[in-house]
């Protein structure tokens, strides 16, 4: 077997595993509740499975198993498989994988500038975070751009800061989300 061959073989994440999770989502039968009593707990599960996948990635580089370019490729082709459209299911669940996806958007970033180590590592997180609701509606690319700084900084073990403010509705807080899963997944991963 040839070297290259071997690099091949290293899977992170694969459209079978995110075709599961789909099938698992149509099983869910999931319904927004108006009383607030709905069960996300399967998307959770999606959203942990990726971001856990990432973080083996991002650990991977930072131990010098995964060279720079081998990991920024394990990233992309994820996103390749997480980002593409997902046929339509129902209104509420379609709505539910759209703000997973974007979560995943900032999730994803957030791994490539970490891996990248191209990234603001001085500015306060709290200010990056304000920053990006302040240009989110004229600017959202560099709302994203601040946020995955934000992740990144927590990759590299950064505390994810409490946010004692309003975030409202839209791309930063689902981008945000996506901030939170991978310091969830940091504490996850650090408890094993």
């Amino acid at each position: 077997m040839k070297k290259n061959d071997k690099k091949k073989e290293i899977q992170y994440y694969t459209k079978e595993r995110w075709d599961n999770w789909i099938s698992r989502v149509k099983e869910s039968n999931f319904k927004i509740d108006d009383e607030g009593n709905t069960d996300t707990g399967v998307f959770i599960g999606m959203m942990d499975d990726v971001v856990l996948s990432c973080l083996k990635i991002v650990y991977g580089h930072k131990k010098k198993k995964i060279s720079s370019d081998d990991a920024l490729h394990a990233i992309s082709s994820i996103s390749e498989i997480v980002l593409r459209e997902v046929a339509p299911i129902n209104e509420d669940t379609d709505m539910m994988i759209k703000s997973l996806q974007s979560s995943l958007i900032c999730a994803l970033a957030s791994c490539e500038y970490n891996i990248q180590d191209t990234y603001d590592k001085k500015t306060p997180l709290i200010k990056l975070i304000k920053s990006a609701i302040e240009v989110e509606g004229d600017n959202p690319e560099q709302a994203l751009e601040y946020l995955s700084m934000v992740g990144a900084r927590v990759l590299g073990g950064k505390p994810m800061p409490e946010i004692l403010f309003d975030v409202p509705d839209g791309l930063v807080a689902e981008w945000l989300d996506g901030v939170d899963s991978i310091a969830a997944a940091i504490a996850f991963s650090s408890e094993d």
